[in-house]
């Protein structure tokens, strides 16, 4: 797909890119670079969308043509939605839908984080408290022998049963890397380490001791505890404020929803559980739109519910009408109250929301539009995605299966870059973390796994924007402050923590993603053809000002 197309799509709805009514500028001495019908592009908007658009959906050209470029994608842009208007996509059940659930999404996210902006500070006694309490733990400093085989490990304990060094043992035995140092490995390690010769039974060992042999994917490894020490409370400390302010968090969202319960008279239609149950264990049922829940000033019918426990649960299926029932108190009912009092409280009409509401519907009515005009006009045959694999045999390299970095993720570009600078300071990224970000702990989300005090494990990066990123990382990467990175509307700081390797890929593992290229790739062409189309046709209501143009350009 053309970086044109993407730019039309993907940032169709990027907030302060939309073109304004011709006069609307006329205050603001900004110049008119390009007029489409009656809609203005000035060079305040043309700035504003090029400081947004990311580095690969940027114009490969130079100067005054790159600017046109953009210039173009801004015109396309507002001829798909003139396009979609006309065709009445604005209107559509399914856009109209979607466009509430994301409103009530944000809605929800916006008084989440008011409830965690209003907590009080954990004070330093309550964090020690906490650590006494749930937080002990052990490190040992630990050395060990790396063997081939199995029985090989096990002559390693019998030398060592009869007195011999374990240094010695390592320089001649070990066949590790580390060997050459008596298999020392030069400092403390922790539970959640990731060293593939350590395992929770290590950690029960006592100073002096040796483990049995313990099978991992480089071999048999022996390991001697040299030193051990409880976990040192500054370590824990991030992690510890993180717990605090979570259980903090959820009790006051949980006496809120509490309190609106009581307040809307929250009441269940039981009979219609069972329409649940059976629309989430056959997919081929049609949810119906039967009264599920009701509360006053809202409801939810069967059908949302199924559509939102799919959401949470992500395929999990309730085994009956009181796991339903228990989901639905759980996963549901709480956000669908907080954004109907989110929406009493008038948060929806703010300006700024107005104006985001408005971003996100021109996004679902492009997006539309091209579904519409490429659905069922590419068929891919086996042989071609055979093909193409072979001729990028080369290229077919991995990412590991697991990548693991701390992360910051902001609700705007400005926050976003107040935590570079704060991290860059000398702040931990993972203190940030704890305190701003907004990204779900625990909460599997989109191909993520989140764990604590800011670590995020990326399990998959077919379609996560990190990939930009890791797609060429190396081992110096690992430790390097990255970002702001746009992801999902919001911006994310992160550092990779960990180095890993590339691995040749399968014809079976390409098979599926080849297909998907070839056919994005020829949509692409169709779509590109339909956007000429549109030109063409609206080509008496598209005027570019060449020389506010040039002038454009030569101040950027």
């Amino acid at each position: 797909m053309s970086w044109r197309i993407f730019a039309v799509i993907a940032l169709s709805a990027v907030a302060g890119c939309s073109p304004e009514d011709k006069h609307a500028n006329v205050n603001t001495g900004s110049a008119h670079i390009a007029v489409v019908a009656d809609k203005s592009i000035t060079a305040s908007l043309l700035e504003q969308y090029e400081l947004a658009l990311p580095d690969y959906l940027r114009s490969k050209q130079e100067g005054v043509a790159a600017h046109r470029a953009h210039v173009q994608s801004l015109i396309d842009k507002e001829l798909v939605l003139i396009e979609a208007k006309e065709r009445g996509l604005h209107r559509l059940p399914a856009i109209e839908s979607k466009l509430a659930e994301m409103v009530d999404e944000r809605l929800v996210a916006e008084l989440t984080r008011e409830l965690i902006a209003a907590l009080p500070s954990i004070s330093d006694e309550e964090q020690r408290e906490a650590f006494e309490k749930h937080f002990l733990g052990w490190e040992i400093w630990p050395a060990h022998i790396l063997s081939a085989t199995e029985s090989d490990a096990i002559e390693v304990i019998r030398l060592l049963a009869e007195g011999n060094e374990f240094s010695k043992v390592a320089r001649e035995r070990s066949i590790a890397s580390d060997a050459e140092k008596g298999g020392n490995l030069g400092g403390y390690f922790g539970p959640g380490d990731a060293v593939s010769v350590l395992r929770q039974g290590v950690f029960n060992l006592e100073e002096g001791q040796v483990s049995e042999p313990i099978e991992t994917i480089d071999g048999y490894e022996v390991v001697k505890v040299i030193r051990k020490r409880r976990i040192p409370f500054y370590k824990m400390r991030a992690h510890i404020v993180e717990q605090l302010v979570r259980r903090q968090a959820e009790k006051r969202r949980r006496a809120l929803v509490d309190s609106l319960k009581a307040a809307r008279r929250l009441r269940y239609y039981s009979a219609n559980l069972q329409q649940v149950v059976d629309a989430l264990r056959n997919s081929e049922l049609y949810p119906t739109q039967a009264p599920l829940i009701e509360f006053d000033g809202g409801a939810l019918t069967v059908g949302e519910a199924v559509r939102r426990l799919h959401a949470a649960d992500r395929g999990a299926v309730p085994a009956d009408t009181a796991a339903v029932r228990w989901a639905l108190e759980q996963k549901v009912v709480p956000d669908a109250l907080l954004a109907l009092e989110a929406r009493d409280q008038g948060r929806h009409e703010r300006t700024d929301m107005v104006a985001w509401i408005e971003k996100k519907r021109q996004g679902l009515m492009a997006s539309q539009l091209r579904i519409d005009e490429v659905k069922g006009k590419v068929v891919v045959s086996e042989q071609e995605v055979r093909a193409y694999y072979e001729k990028y045999l080369d290229t077919y390299r991995s990412l590991p299966g697991i990548i693991q970095m701390t992360e910051v993720l902001s609700q705007t570009r400005a926050d976003a870059d107040s935590i570079l600078a704060r991290a860059k300071a000398g702040e931990r990224l993972e203190e940030l973390a704890v305190r701003h970000s907004l990204r779900p702990t625990m909460d599997p989300v989109g191909g993520h796994a989140f764990s604590d005090s800011g670590r995020v494990v990326i399990e998959s990066l077919v379609q996560s924007p990190y990939r930009t990123f890791f797609g060429d990382s190396n081992h110096e990467d690992v430790g390097i402050l990255q970002g702001p990175l746009e992801v999902q509307d919001r911006f994310s700081v992160f550092r990779l923590d960990e180095p890993f390797e590339k691995e040749p890929i399968s014809f079976r593992q390409k098979r599926r993603p080849i297909r998907v290229n070839i056919r994005q790739a020829r949509e692409a062409q169709i779509f590109e053809a339909f956007l000429d189309s549109l030109r063409h046709a609206h080509d008496d209501q598209v005027r570019i000002d060449e020389a506010a143009l040039a002038r454009y350009a030569t101040a950027h």
